[in-house]
């Protein structure tokens, strides 16, 4: 943990916000099997947090931690100066060359044997009664029309509404997909 925190005090010092360093809270996530780490800076709480895979974590090179730290800081560093901005545009790219690290999104970290959460995608009837099929909703999605909002299907073009039936269906995801820091 200390590299981890000298990593952070490193880019916040190279891009002129030493004072960030001690905002910016660290947190371990088990469910991270794709990712090696995200970062974010809270405006409203005045808090940055970088939460690093669990998983992942032991099979990186030093180089990949420090470099994935680096990158989350960055993002953090971004928001505390910036604000909302293209995640990963022109001002991040900036911070990540102020610390002499290439900006990069992908990490090489072998994944092999890691199980990975499969995304939750809904199934309603197809408001369009001349199609026999299911539109696909995400669970998010799905909240908003169970509140009485209405949702537009991207197969049909019709309004979801909630009197729509459910049934559930895991979509595993491709295994070929690259894999993001």
């Amino acid at each position: 943990m200390c590299h981890i925190k000298s990593w952070i005090l490193q880019a916040c010092e190279s891009n002129g916000v030493p004072e960030l360093a001690q905002a910016i809270i660290v947190e371990w996530n088990s469910r991270f099997t794709r990712r090696l780490g995200d970062g974010v800076y809270s405006p409203i709480t005045f808090r940055a947090r970088i939460r690093l895979s669990l998983p992942l974590w032991p099979r990186a090179s030093e180089k990949d931690r420090r470099e994935t730290v680096i990158h989350e800081a960055c993002h953090c560093i971004v928001g505390y100066k910036f604000g909302v901005v293209a995640h990963h545009g022109s001002e991040w790219k900036a911070a990540m060359k102020n610390c002499g690290v290439e900006p990069l999104r992908h990490h090489n970290v072998d994944r092999t044997g890691l199980a990975r959460r499969q995304r939750l995608f809904i199934l309603l009837d197809c408001p369009n009664e001349g199609l026999e099929r299911k539109c696909r909703i995400r669970s998010k999605e799905l909240n908003l029309v169970q509140r009485g909002k209405w949702f537009v299907c991207k197969v049909c073009g019709l309004h979801l509404t909630r009197e729509s039936a459910l049934e559930e269906d895991r979509t595993a995801i491709n295994a070929n997909e690259p894999s993001f820091i």
